[in-house]
């Protein structure tokens, strides 16, 4: 029998992540480079219950060097070989994610081109049951990133709750699962050239609500915000797939969410971006994390026929929410098209990465957007706001308008909301000219409004057409103030009713 062969990476920053690495077979150094989506899928060597486990295969490990792999599920050890930025492999890395301590692997594809120049990269979500190497083995989204030049990463989003043996990939989105898929994607960010602008997302089932979640939840730019998302029969409403599941997946979630969804509503929604009641009807004024996605080309794909009807009826629901609040969500049925009987026409196999890829090839990253919704379930950057709720566990939320001809912003319906910091620069605004704020909260309590980057104090703030004296104090009534040291100019707003705010330089 062949010995498993080990592969090793050494890591090349000093950060608090240990590395390691093995290497999967890529068709593109065995073969003349194909067309997107000519290549034959993998579904002989993996099935769909199982896609980790694969007989001996060639690997190139550089130009005229090749070895064979026997066992891909065993982790690698430690030898020189292998650094980053060098291209045209398959790869599986683990990390120690920072904020868990626990290890996340994941596979990586990127491409044999020359070091430096900024490539878009796809993150694929695998589905239920499965883990990272589903995408190597039953899609052709490799193929696909070979031949556009484009990086790819697939994370486990491991699952850390105590939910038994062998169900650590599934996740549903959980919050800590994302936190490792974020920990993935910052990996490659700092070590790889990437298109900023062009990160897209893609996941079935289990997978397509977790890349729906992610791109709802991760909406800064530098971190890695996606896009675009092609979402492929997701889990999108988990308060409605726990009603769907049975008794076994259920437990699951139950674990993975510390309690059924009506003891835990909050941590299901969160990982959720829609919120739909146990028959299927979706929740008026719900807590909706899709409204975060209003200026993101979203994609949803189904199946006619598939098996698991309940996800059909999810994407028809949130085509029906993000129709109210959004133009960029396109909803397309397409004949299940299944190789096993087994998958009940519930598989990748339904969409064609080829026409996947030529719509997210297609997008950019938007700015942020000029009328829109937050929905934030804890503090960070929500695009261009930075947003602190004022209890932590529960959502804060508010509506922004911005008006870069009258360089003004509106703040309205805020609910759980402490602190808002505005980038002026990035929204549009000019901080040399007067700023005006229209604020008003939906909880009674007032919020701070932060603006940045002023080098030395306005000459008038204004409130209600009253001019506001400074008080770094802020006891609890309209006040300002400058922080000499950080440029961070604070307003405080204590009441509920509608305040018009100006800052002039």
């Amino acid at each position: 029998m062949s010995r498993p062969l080990h592969l090793l990476l050494r890591p090349v920053a000093a950060v608090a992540m240990a590395t390691t690495l093995f290497a999967l077979p890529q068709s593109g150094f065995a073969q003349k480079e194909r067309l997107p989506g000519a290549s034959t899928r993998s579904v002989a060597l993996a099935t769909p219950s199982a896609p980790n486990q694969f007989g001996p295969r060639q690997v190139w490990i550089g130009q005229s060097t090749s070895a064979l792999v026997s066992a891909l599920a065993v982790p690698a050890e430690s030898t020189p070989g292998l650094i980053p930025g060098v291209g045209g492999l398959v790869l599986v890395l683990s990390i120690v994610v920072e904020e868990t301590q626990a290890e996340e692997s994941f596979t990586l594809y990127v491409p044999p081109t020359p070091p430096g120049v900024e490539r878009p990269m796809l993150v694929a979500f695998h589905g239920f049951n499965v883990s990272h190497l589903d995408i190597w083995a039953n899609t052709s989204f490799i193929d696909e990133c070979q031949a556009r030049d484009w990086i790819l990463i697939a994370p486990y989003q491991r699952n850390l709750a105590p939910t038994g043996p062998g169900t650590s990939q599934i996740s549903f989105g959980s919050a800590e699962s994302q936190l490792h898929v974020r920990a993935v994607i910052q990996y490659v960010l700092d070590r790889f050239a990437v298109d900023r602008d062009r990160i897209y997302g893609v996941g079935f089932s289990m997978g397509g609500g977790a890349a729906m979640s992610y791109a709802a939840r991760n909406r800064d730019r530098e971190e890695g915000a996606l896009a675009a998302v092609v979402n492929h029969t997701g889990t999108v409403a988990l308060q409605h797939v726990y009603a769907n599941a049975d008794t076994n997946t259920q437990a699951l979630m139950r674990r993975i969410f510390t309690a059924s969804p009506q003891f835990a509503p909050f941590e299901y929604n969160r990982a959720s971006v829609i919120e739909m009641d146990a028959n299927g009807v979706l929740v008026l004024g719900g807590y909706h994390m899709a409204r975060n996605l209003t200026d993101v080309p979203v994609r949803t794909y189904y199946g006619i026929g598939d098996g698991q009807a309940y996800l059909i009826d999810e994407a028809q629901a949130l085509h029906s929410y993000m129709s109210l609040i959004s133009t960029n969500h396109e909803l397309l049925a397409l004949p299940a098209d299944c190789p096993f009987p087994a998958q009940q026409g519930h598989c990748w196999d339904t969409i064609d990465e080829t026409e996947v890829c030529d719509w997210l090839g297609s997008k950019s990253l938007a700015g942020q957007g000029q009328i829109g919704q937050v929905l934030a379930d804890r503090s960070g950057k929500w695009g261009s706001l930075d947003v602190d709720p004022a209890v932590s566990g529960d959502f804060a939320s508010f509506d922004y308008s911005i008006s870069s001809s009258q360089n003004s912003i509106r703040i309205l319906g805020s609910d759980n909301l402490e602190t808002l910091a505005l980038d002026l620069a990035e929204l549009g605004l000019n901080r040399n000219a007067t700023v005006g704020l229209r604020l008003g909260s939906a909880d009674g309590t007032g919020d701070d409004i932060v603006l940045s980057a002023y080098g030395a104090p306005p000459s008038a703030v204004m409130r209600n057409g009253v001019l506001v004296n400074p008080d770094c104090t802020l006891s609890g009534a309209a006040a300002w103030c400058l922080d000499p040291a950080t440029g961070d100019l604070r307003i405080c707003e204590p009441g509920p009713q509608t305040a018009i705010w100006s800052v002039t330089p």
